[in-house]
């Protein structure tokens, strides 16, 4: 597996290339504390990250990452960032034009306004742990008063608000971009380590609908220490996803 870090429109970014290309990519949308520098990225320092991307390049998949301008809460910045980046790798690399989006965590936001931007050049989605909702997000963190000065303070920042305007913008859940998606949906949820266990009634929500009107979707729940498992899982659902190019 070959490395490369790169800035693109001044944030950190970092690819991973397999050895024997298959044509498709993945593009990561990280969560909070995941992150990309001038040497290194959580992806790399994290054993069980690491192993995962090494199965990914063993299957021939090109992985793909940024910065996002760290802790984003899925601004618009990060959206059209991701979207410009999207297009300078399909530019730069060859590939199939529909892509693998994972997103973990807080890079939940970022995918459903990526979504729309993306369109056809979705090939399916990745969801771990996910926040799908901001809003519900900090009424769950009401009850830990550090943590929620902490995380109302970030999202302020990342909105560029310094009123309560910014409440009216975390307010836009896009819930149905998930429950409409024509493509392929995968979600992961640990039982063990979920910072974002507000989002239940919400993901039971995505599921029951997209169940009743038949959308191809798979879900299931996973340890934290059962790494490896989880990642066998989902490259089963890649693979069955590039059945159509």
């Amino acid at each position: 597996m070959m490395n490369e870090l790169f800035q693109f429109e001044q944030q950190w970014c970092m690819i991973h290339y397999p050895e024997k290309p298959n044509g498709f990519a993945i593009f990561i949308l990280g969560d909070e504390q995941h992150f990309v520098n001038e040497e290194t990225s959580f992806w790399m320092e994290n054993k069980g990250r690491e192993l995962m991307i090494s199965d990914f390049t063993k299957e021939g998949y090109l992985v793909y990452y940024s910065n996002l301008f760290g802790r984003n809460w899925g601004n618009d910045a990060a959206v059209k960032h991701a979207y410009r980046l999207y297009q300078f790798i399909i530019r730069q690399e060859i590939l199939n034009n529909k892509i693998h989006v994972l997103a973990e965590g807080m890079g939940a936001l970022v995918s459903v306004k990526l979504m729309p931007l993306l369109k056809e050049n979705i090939r399916s989605l990745i969801l771990i742990s996910p926040c799908l909702s901001l809003e519900a997000h900090i009424n769950q963190e009401k009850s830990r008063k550090f943590f929620f000065k902490k995380l109302l303070k970030e999202i302020q920042t990342a909105f560029d608000q310094q009123d309560d305007a910014w409440l009216d913008e975390i307010k836009k859940d896009n819930i149905s971009e998930w429950k409409e998606l024509n493509k392929g949906l995968c979600i992961f949820q640990r039982i063990d380590n979920n910072s974002y266990k507000s989002q239940t009634e919400i993901l039971k929500d995505i599921l029951e609908y997209r169940q009743d009107k038949n959308y191809p979707t798979k879900f299931h729940y996973v340890y934290s220490d059962n790494q490896r498992n989880m990642t066998l899982k989902l490259i089963t659902f890649l693979k069955d996803q590039e059945i159509e190019l």
